[in-house]
Parts: structure tokens; sequence; C-alpha cells
């Protein structure tokens, strides 16, 4: 999600606080964490500004925009599937609800 978000509302850069605001129901440690683990993947870049507060932006690596081409091909398909999808009966065991 966090690459599509990338890609998709903020042009392949955005800033931390902006991208919290693009991902709802994620924690701001759950974000960070997936998004240094992103960076060791060599899927993203940050970058940091010498600013008073410290001013911290995340961009799709070369990398990441190569991935971004297949999510944007799953996000594509559920778009044209949702009636399909939204008629799923949820498993006994899943967290989603009706």
């Amino acid at each position: 999600m966090i690459l599509h978000t990338l890609h998709a509302r903020h042009d392949g850069i955005a800033r931390t606080g902006a991208l919290h605001r693009s991902l709802p129901g994620i924690s701001k440690k759950m974000l960070i964490q997936t998004l240094r683990e992103l960076q060791a993947s060599g899927l993203i870049e940050r970058h940091a500004q010498d600013t008073v507060p410290p001013a911290v932006s995340y961009a799709l690596s070369p990398l990441g925009k190569l991935m971004v081409q297949p999510i944007e091909m799953i996000y594509d398909w559920a778009r044209t599937n949702s009636g399909a999808l939204d008629q799923l009966q949820p498993r006994a065991t899943s967290r989603r609800r009706p």
C-alpha cells in the first residue's frame, strides 16, 4: 500500500506526515517500521533535510518504480472486479467484517 500511495497520490515522493495521512488505519510506528524495511530492500530512498525540525521525505527508487507497475495492475484488477470481491464470504477465521 505504501508503494501504491507514494506513486498514485504523491507522484513518487512524500514526507512522512503526508504518507501517514494518506494511509488510514496504519499507526505511525508501523509506517516508520515499514518505510525502514522498504528502504533496506532498495524500494524507496530516504531524504533528510538539515532543518529544524528535520524534514524527511521518501521517494520511490528506480527499483521501486519498477515494482509499482505490477502493483498498479493488481489495483486496477481489484477496481474492475470490486463487485465480485465484495461478494466474497469471509472465512471463519477472518478478521474481515461483513
